[in-house]
């Protein structure tokens, strides 16, 4: 297989004096342009612990493509801290950027024709945007994880972002945290009195038509009326009823939003 082969393209050649003066002058040899040209595509960013170091790790990876017999050209994207603004809204920035950052990998190794390229990466959206720019690409890649964020200390002992995360949590008044509990069990209840809903329609639907003593709309509304003590109330009769095959006149006048129980 020829190591250039695609870089070739780009550097061989004499109509291609112009793209190697461009080359030659930040400071890339004859020598340096005769060989394969690897991409290391560096994720590092000054915004954040899980890609600051990369800059680092990088130097080291060019260093081994040297000496494998290449010539390293980095260059970088971009990265969104999921940790930094999750509950805010930058977190709405965070999924989006893993496409640009793919985008970004795939766009420079194929514009400078790269034979080849490592990825080092750091954070969540990063490492996968960077295993989808290799499969978009179909050349020789690597995906090189920084690894994780090193512990702090605090009081002798090492302490992670989840520990402080859970301090906060703790921290928090006990009356907060259950306004906060609260709408997940409302969520829940519209939901069980939605698919209640339903499955009363498919049953009414199943009987003979003589049979059907309520409006469709009636059973239907159910799942949009208001939380109130009174319905949950008729939810249980509902559900008792169902138990012990009762789906006659009362549940259709009970269901109705303008009928009392």
């Amino acid at each position: 297989m020829d190591l250039k082969h695609r870089s070739h393209g780009i550097t061989d050649g004499r109509d291609r004096a112009p793209a190697r003066a461009m080359f030659k002058a930040i400071g890339f040899s004859d020598s340096d342009l005769s060989k394969p040209l690897i991409g290391v595509a560096n994720t590092w960013i000054e915004t954040m612990p899980c890609n600051f170091h990369l800059r680092r790790l990088s130097a080291k990876v060019k260093e081994g493509i040297r000496a494998a017999g290449g010539t390293p050209m980095e260059f970088n994207t971009i990265a969104i801290s999921d940790g930094e603004t999750m509950g805010t809204e930058g977190m709405r920035a965070s999924l989006v950027s893993r496409e640009i950052i793919a985008d970004s990998i795939e766009l420079v190794c194929r514009g400078q024709m790269f034979d080849a390229v490592v990825c080092v990466v750091g954070c969540d959206k990063t490492i996968p945007a960077a295993g989808m720019a290799l499969a978009r690409l179909n050349i020789p890649g690597l995906v090189l994880y920084g690894g994780t964020i090193a512990a702090g200390s605090y009081k002798g002992k090492d302490v992670t972002i989840q520990d402080v995360f859970e301090a906060v949590l703790r921290l928090r008044p006990a009356a907060r945290l259950a306004h906060e509990v609260e709408p997940l069990q409302l969520g829940q209840r519209v939901l069980e009195r939605a698919v209640f809903a339903r499955d009363a329609l498919q049953e009414r639907q199943a009987e003979p038509a003589a049979q059907h003593r309520c409006r469709r709309q009636d059973v239907v509304t159910l799942g949009r009326q208001p939380i109130d003590a009174r319905q949950d109330h008729l939810l249980d009769r509902f559900r008792h009823m169902d138990r012990h095959g009762v789906v006659e006149a009362p549940r259709a006048r009970a269901i109705d939003r303008h009928q009392g129980p």
